[in-house]
């Protein structure tokens, strides 16, 4: 994926993260601060697109785009300009000015995947040294993907996606960092652990897809397709990916009811929705307390 395209779809992503703040900027539209940004970073001489974006965080101090102006304008200043100093000192000012730790995280997270493209040990350290000091899990969940290269660190995945884990206050968000831990063990070799981890998952659609893939290797088929249904049920995508129509008829020979199998396990009623609040694109804020008895749609933006 592009880097600006990535770094939008991040930013995008905070906005359920740092409603508090946005829910203060209702009355600007997002396509307005957009079209801001995007004209401060297509400035050409650098050093002048550097203080373009720098003035653009000044001007929209709470606003999520603030965290694609400051990676422009860090990558800029490191990849384009090659001024390391300046950087770490213009990431250090941010870090001054951002204290809430999901706001530090997305700085943080910047920095790490500038690093993991230049010098994979040196982004390796740098995450290293963050876990005694930041709370984000989002941070430590996306520098444990970026972490299972197979030439890095094997053990420092597994502890990101633990620490992302135990950091996670939402079970969906936990059951997602525990699949993940479960997933790096599983490609050590280490299907002993991974399974432990990946039952602690169970009803997240990675780890029921993982763990499928494990039992039906040990030769468990019915166990197996189990898992993949459940996978199935919550990804409908991953019922072609896992040949899972082949593997039901082979499992279980002349039965014709998987559709109805896999929509038996999607249709659920987990009470409800948790008290929040989220932001849609335009900076206009939703309390879930003031939306009971209400039927609503949510479309989310994943950015991953």
């Amino acid at each position: 994926m592009d880097r600006s395209v990535r770094q939008l779809v991040i930013a995008l992503a905070v906005f359920a993260l740092l409603a508090g703040g946005c829910a203060r900027r209702e009355g600007t539209s997002a396509l307005f601060i957009l079209e801001e940004l995007e004209t401060a970073s297509a400035v050409k001489d650098p050093s002048t697109r550097v203080e373009r974006l720098s003035i653009f965080i000044d001007n929209h101090p709470e606003h999520p785009y603030r965290f694609i102006a400051y990676n422009r304008m860090l990558e800029t200043l490191g990849a384009e300009m090659k001024d390391e100093a300046g950087m770490a000192a213009r990431l250090a000012e941010a870090l001054a000015k951002e204290t809430e730790f999901l706001a530090r995280g997305e700085l943080l997270l910047g920095n790490f995947i500038y690093l993991m493209e230049k010098d994979k040990s040196a982004a390796a350290a740098f995450a290293d040294s963050l876990f005694l000091t930041e709370r984000s899990p989002r941070l430590f969940l996306i520098m444990g993907y970026y972490l299972m290269d197979p030439k890095a660190d094997q053990d420092l995945p597994v502890k990101c996606f633990l620490r992302s884990a135990d950091l996670s206050t939402g079970r969906y968000e936990k059951a997602q960092a525990i699949a993940m831990a479960g997933a790096a063990l599983e490609e050590r070799g280490k299907r002993d652990e991974a399974k432990r981890y990946l039952a602690m998952a169970a009803g997240n659609p990675e780890a029921d897809m993982i763990m499928g893939k494990i039992l039906w290797e040990e030769g468990k088929r019915t166990e197996a397709i189990d898992a993949y249904v459940a996978c199935a049920a919550r990804m409908p995508g991953a019922r072609a990916t896992m040949k899972l129509d082949s593997l039901y008829a082979l499992v279980n020979p002349g039965a014709n009811d998987l559709d109805e199998t896999i929509m038996a396990r999607r249709i659920g009623d987990e009470g409800p929705m948790p008290e929040g609040v989220f932001v849609d694109l335009d900076g206009k804020s939703y309390d879930f307390s003031k939306l009971k008895g209400t039927k609503i749609v949510l479309y989310a933006l994943s950015p991953t």
